[in-house]
């Protein structure tokens, strides 16, 4: 598979019209479509059919659609870093968690943004997703991870990252420690803490449990929280991405399900720095991984 061949798909995916997309790739029709009969053959599969004048994705061609955009933009990011090692002082990067979001998902990116931009220093800011939006808006921050269902200003780009899912946080002898996972119906007699750090999912849980759990409110950061827990005060309901130590345990959270989607959000309109710009397209090339 060639990367000219999914840059020609992906216009033909976005024009849904052979003309204008060889057009587009500054190439003849003839050639065009060969180039995209050659990727259907590698593909063993039909990724586009046409019906009289309309030109439309199959069913395969839709699935393939955002793997072969995410590797298109996994090429450009790429090209983007070499080039700008010849550009001028990359600056930081400054980027924006929500509450209870954790920094581990967005490692790589950051790892490689830093290999190529060492000098580059890198900022985090923690605070609501409102509170975020007004710091972009006001050039404190580069983007911010905020949750999907964030109130946000219209100005702010947003793209999905991944999916969260609870897990029950507790002591290695709780009773709980020995499950293979645990339900809203193991928490009978147990304190749940919940705050601003445990990403919602508290109160995920009221909303969809037939059992409610004992809550008990506090506000302090996930290492606040899980000192709570190793003193005996209570368990958590935290996300999965969020890094737990011994003597700490976490057990899958399974009966209700609690998820949430994580979107990466960036001013619209406002040139970023190198190091910030080639982070944000680092992330939305892994989106899909």
């Amino acid at each position: 598979m060639e990367l000219t061949q999914v840059r020609y798909f992906l216009t033909l995916c976005r024009t849904l019209n052979f003309t204008r997309a060889a057009a587009e790739c500054h190439v003849t029709q003839p050639a065009f479509s060969r180039a995209i009969a050659r990727l259907e053959e590698e593909f063993a599969a039909a990724l586009i059919y046409r019906e009289r004048n309309s030109t439309m994705l199959t069913a395969f061609g839709r699935e393939m659609q955002p793997h072969l955009q995410a590797m298109a933009d996994a090429a450009d990011a790429a090209q983007a870093l070499a080039a700008a090692r010849r550009q001028p002082p990359p600056g930081n990067l400054r980027i924006g968690l929500a509450p209870g979001v954790s920094a581990a998902p967005i490692a790589t990116a950051i790892a490689e943004v830093l290999r190529v931009f060492p000098s580059a220093e890198l900022h985090f800011s923690e605070s609501s997703a409102p509170a975020l939006a007004e710091s972009m808006l006001a050039d404190a921050l580069d983007c911010a991870l905020v949750p999907e269902n964030s109130a946000l200003p219209e100005r702010l780009n947003r793209w999905p990252l991944y999916t969260e899912t609870a897990v029950l946080v507790c002591p290695g002898a709780h009773r709980l420690a020995g499950k293979n996972a645990c339900t809203a119906a193991d928490l009978e007699g147990e304190i749940l803490l919940v705050g601003d750090s445990c990403g919602g999912f508290g109160h995920m849980l009221e909303k969809n449990a037939a059992q409610q759990p004992r809550l008990q409110y506090c506000r302090g950061s996930v290492s606040q929280l899980c000192e709570l827990i190793s003193a005996g005060l209570g368990l958590a309901l935290l996300s999965n991405r969020v890094s737990i130590a011994a003597p700490l345990t976490t057990r899958p959270f399974t009966e209700p399900e609690l998820t949430r989607r994580i979107e990466l959000t960036v001013l619209a309109g406002r040139p970023l720095n190198p190091a910030a710009a080639n982070f944000v397209k680092l992330c939305r090339a892994q989106a899909f991984s």
